[in-house]
Formats: C-alpha cells, structure tokens, sequence
C-alpha cells in the first residue's frame, strides 16, 4: 500500500474518531487553529523479509494543536487507544484494498507551547506492511506428455 493510501486511511480514521477536527495531510498549516490534526511522514524503513517480500516500516508524526496541554494529550490519548484497542479490526487499517495495515505502537510526547498561545501535542504510529518483491514471470507449460513401460521382466516373482 502506498503512503498516499496510508496517510488517507489514517485522515480517515481520525475523522471517524473526532467528525468535527480538520485534518491536514503531509504538511502542516501556516497558522494553525485549535481542534485541527495534521499527519506527517516522519521515516521510512524497508528491510528485506524473505525473498518474495520487503518489509515496509513506516511512522508518521500525528500532530494535534488545542488551546490547552491537557486537552492535547488527551485528544492523542484518546486516538491511540482507538488506533490501537477500540475498532473492530482490532489497530488493522482498512482503505479501498482488500489488504490490511496494523498499528504497531502509538507514542504521545509532552505538549509544546507555539507562540501564539497554541499546544502542540505530537503522537508517532509505527505501521508496518509487507509487499511482495517483483519475480520474472515465464511462461506456462501448455501440454505436457508422459510416457510410461511396464517391465514384466526382472521382477521380484522370478
């Protein structure tokens, strides 16, 4: 699945958990407001699996500004525990795609003071998800025939 998808899917879930909150996408806002969300790509890592898939480790940086600290944190509390315990897929994002991404882990740092009076609260999500390494493709065998002897001689009755 691609960062595109994957940072819909998270927009997405975020709006479904808080319907009334603007959500941001790859960059935050010039002047940001209180009540708005914005998801950040923080790093990608890929390793090889095995030798048919690359694992894709991706965290992003959900950032979340409100008029207090504890409403921040609170707010990314609150979006954790939904990322990670309260949906029905129990942390498995769901997109378009028949395939799944699951929710490592949610870290919350303290909130930050913007000058403007603004908090800052800042959350990182682990997602991982594996994809399949590109084989050469040959072509099918279209008929195969086999040809078979009995051999009445030699045997084991003689």
């Amino acid at each position: 699945m691609s960062m595109a998808e994957e940072v819909s899917g998270l927009a997405e879930l975020i709006q479904a958990k808080f319907p009334e909150v603007t959500v941001h996408r790859f960059q935050g806002p010039a002047l940001p407001a209180a009540g708005e969300f914005v998801i950040e790509l923080k790093q990608e890592t890929r390793r090889s699996d095995s030798r048919s898939h690359t694992l894709a480790e991706r965290q992003y940086v959900i950032v979340y500004y409100a008029e207090r600290a504890e409403e921040a944190v609170l707010s990314l509390e609150a979006l954790s525990r939904y990322l990670m315990n309260e949906r029905t897929e129990a942390g498995a994002l769901k997109t378009g795609e028949a395939r799944a991404l699951r929710a490592e882990s949610f870290t919350i740092t303290s909130p930050e003071k913007l000058e403007g009076g603004l908090q800052k609260g800042t959350g990182t999500v682990v997602i991982n998800t594996r994809e399949a390494v590109a084989i050469r493709q040959y072509e099918k065998i279209q008929k195969v025939e086999y040809r078979t002897t009995i051999n009445l001689k030699g045997g084991m009755n003689e």
